[in-house]
């Protein structure tokens, strides 16, 4: 894997009526160390044209998203645990807890991706299932290619 990537994150979630699915596509910078992966990347709020500082943590059986910025958190997902964090928004912190069901990685020479599956508790209340596929692609992949609908 190079240090350029492209980084593709893609969430849905079950119980919130709505069936399309979120997606962001950026560059990124990647690199391993100590037997992880790590995924840096920028990312503006639309609504205050704020930055947000976002570091991907993959491992054995663990996988950990952190935000820094006004919109601020350290989510970590590990299979059949539960993981309670703070959410911090510029309107005010709220409680997330994070029932992780299922973590999926495979990775080969030019690609790395990660299904996670998870419920989703805002201030102790089941807010719905989702789910969230990280992939990382190396900007030397020559297959690489995004996918417009038809």
């Amino acid at each position: 894997m190079t240090k350029d990537v492209i980084l593709s994150i893609c969430g849905f979630q079950y119980e919130t009526g709505g069936d399309e699915p979120v997606e962001v596509i950026t560059g990124a910078d990647y690199y391993y160390k100590n037997g992880r992966h790590y995924i840096l990347y920028d990312e503006m709020i639309p609504e205050s044209g704020s930055e947000v500082k976002n570091i991907i943590k993959i491992g054995r059986g663990r996988v950990d998203v952190i935000r820094r910025g006004p919109q601020s958190t350290h989510m970590v997902f590990e299979p059949d645990k539960k993981n309670m964090t703070y959410y911090t928004t510029p309107y005010g912190n709220m409680m997330i807890g994070i029932n992780t069901t299922n973590i999926d990685c495979r990775e080969d020479e030019m690609n790395i991706e990660a299904k996670i599956q998870y419920a989703l508790d805002i201030n102790e209340s089941h807010v719905s299932d989702c789910e969230i596929t990280v992939n990382i692609t190396s900007k030397e992949d020559k297959s690489f290619r995004l996918l417009g609908k038809n």
